[in-house]
């Protein structure tokens, strides 16, 4: 697993894949920020033009308050109607005429204040009320009413600029009450919608907008911003702490929207005028490419999957393919052919590979013709290996024998010898039947008998269905040339051989058995043999036979030859031969050997 993954990393789609990587982060990473300092930088400006807009407002407002403020203080000192109702009996005529005055100069001052809604003087020792106003005028008196009795403990030597927040029906005023001397308060009347006026005028965005808000949250102004929004600036009021900032964002994106959130304190912060700019309005006044910014993540995704597709399509997939050649021919399937490519460098590699297989192949195969014209020359000359000593024991035993003119041993003898060395010179025969087989070991064994008359007697055993089947010539006869040569015993007068042949239940298997009554293996011998190795010549004197079968064996694809070696319980030499068979397979092989070999 951990070798795949290092090979994984060195890979080119991975070097790929990293290098652009490396390359469009920092990039992708630099337009981000870039972008979120473009966004900052407008909402500051944004906010700075729109606070500056706002607080221009509002400093006419307080001017305008400020102007009311010393309007109410001057009244006692420099009008002498207020003045005289301080002397002049109440309900008198000159009483009644002095109030009418004053409420005609009311009504005159309150087209100089824009903001004013009413001036009123009140008398706190009969409670009576003047009131000039230019509309809700029971409303007014009502409220002025309620509002009298605190205002009536105020000192006359301590002047205050705090305007009182008043409800009258669901709407809110400031108030300010002035106690000019020890009978009458003079006081003005400023709808807070009117402050607002001004302020609401401008342009602020879908559901932006400004409100007026008292210290607690609450809204004392109308306003077109939606109620969500407004609960947005009432909770920022409530929680809000010690800011130094143009701004706020508040809001979520994902339900009411974000917004810029403008707070402007007036009035010893009894009021604030709050206005909330949507912040899709602020992004819809930047640049068109300000926007794509945004979409760059995005962008660079797509552009990534969209290089890795052209790459995998132009580079990738022909390398793939390439390389799935490369590893079928190293498997030893040479019948690769790759297919074009739409580049023509992949085209000429493409080409040169299936130029290359093919050589390979014909250079394969030629080097396969020629082993096995090697191992055919290599097996006629181990078929060919007989020892010359057997050629002229067998004259030696036809001289003798015609000297004693036995004639009819000679004519036996004449007979196997000849068909012994007819089998012989078949050496460009590769396969041959069992039945051929058994009789070349037959005239073998019947030309030792006349060597040894009454010492050697042998059995051949094998099962007439398997006669015609085929085996390499010479399997079996070196076996059994073996125990003739090295299996008398000392004071034995009889050899006794038995050869059998059978078929292993359920195996596509052919064993033979060849057992002897001789000396057997020695120990040392033995052990080295079933261990797999062969002993030197000089020890054993049987292994040159032993390593041809062995060799010619291992010659012939798909027989997988296994010799067992043992001894008897009772003496003697115990071989077992295992060959695979496949008869169809071996048919045919000796079928076009011998067709060659006649071509």
């Amino acid at each position: 697993m951990q070798q795949m993954k290092l090979r994984s990393r060195s890979s080119l789609r991975f070097k790929f894949i990293t290098g652009f990587c490396m390359i469009m982060a920092p990039l992708v990473l630099f337009l981000y920020f870039n972008n979120v300092y473009a966004m900052s930088v407008v909402r500051d400006q944004v906010s700075l033009t729109n606070r500056n807009y706002v607080l221009k407002n509002v400093e006419e407002n307080e001017r305008i308050l400020q102007e009311t403020n010393r309007y109410l203080y001057s009244l006692g000192e420099q009008d002498p109607d207020i003045i005289s109702l301080f002397f002049l009996p109440y309900g008198s005529g000159d009483y009644t005429i002095a109030k009418q005055r004053i409420v005609n100069k009311f009504r005159t001052d309150l087209g100089f204040y824009d903001l004013l809604d009413g001036l009123f003087l009140y008398d706190t020792v009969h409670e009576d009320t003047l009131l000039a106003t230019q509309r809700g005028y029971d409303e007014k008196i009502t409220a002025i009413t309620s509002i009298m009795p605190a205002a009536a403990s105020l000192s006359v030597d301590v002047p205050t600029h705090k305007w009182e927040i008043v409800q009258t029906k669901g709407t809110y005023h400031l108030v300010k009450t002035v106690r000019i001397n020890e009978q009458f308060i003079a006081g003005a009347w400023v709808p807070i919608n009117s402050l607002n006026e001004r302020v609401h005028s401008a342009d602020w965005g879908e559901n932006g907008g400004a409100v007026i808000l008292s210290g607690e949250g609450e809204a004392l102004s109308g306003t077109v911003v939606p109620e969500e929004v407004v609960s947005l600036a009432s909770a920022y009021q409530l929680g809000k702490s010690e800011r130094d900032s143009l701004y706020e964002i508040v809001g979520d994106s994902a339900r009411e929207g974000r917004y810029l959130l403008i707070d402007i304190p007036a009035h010893d912060e009894a009021i604030h005028y709050v206005v909330m700019l949507p912040e899709a309005s602020i992004v819809r006044n930047l640049p068109v490419f300000q926007q794509i910014i945004r979409f760059i993540p995005v962008v660079a995704v797509i552009l990534l999957v969209s290089v890795l597709f052209f790459l995998r399509q132009v580079l990738f997939k022909p390398m793939n393919t390439l390389i799935s050649g490369m590893r079928k021919v190293s498997r030893g399937d040479l019948n690769v052919k790759l297919g074009p490519s739409s580049s023509p460098e992949f085209t000429f590699v493409t080409n040169t590979f299936n130029q290359m297989t093919a050589e390979v192949q014909q250079l394969k195969i030629g080097m396969y013709e020629e082993q096995l014209r090697v191992q055919e020359a290599e097996l006629k000359q181990l078929q060919m290996q007989i020892n010359p000593h057997f050629y002229l024991n067998s004259l030696h035993i036809i001289h003798s024998l015609a000297a004693l003119h036995k004639h009819e041993l000679v004519q036996k003898m004449a007979e196997h010898l000849a068909g012994y060395f007819r089998f012989s010179m078949q050496a460009d025969r590769s396969l041959i039947t069992i039945k051929d087989e058994l009789l070349h070991i037959k005239n073998y064994l019947e030309i030792q008998k006349l060597r040894f008359p009454e010492r050697l007697q042998y059995e051949l055993t094998v099962d007439s269905d398997i006669e015609e089947m085929l085996i390499p010539p010479l399997t079996i006869q070196p076996f059994v040339e073996n125990s003739i040569v090295h299996g008398f015993r000392k004071g034995r007068s009889t050899l006794q051989l038995n050869i059998t042949l059978y078929l292993v239940p359920d195996e596509q298997k052919l064993r033979i058995q060849i057992q002897d009554n001789g000396t057997g293996f020695a120990e040392d011998v033995l052990i080295r043999l079933q261990q797999g190795e062969l002993p030197p010549e000089e020890a054993t004197g049987r292994s040159i036979g032993i390593w041809n079968v062995k060799h010619r064996l291992e010659k012939v694809k798909g027989i997988e030859p296994q010799i067992q070696f043992e001894n008897s319980p009772d003496g003697g030499a115990l071989v077992y031969l295992t060959i695979n068979y496949v008869e169809s397979r071996f048919r045919e092989v000796n079928k076009n050997v011998q067709l060659a070999h006649r071509g």
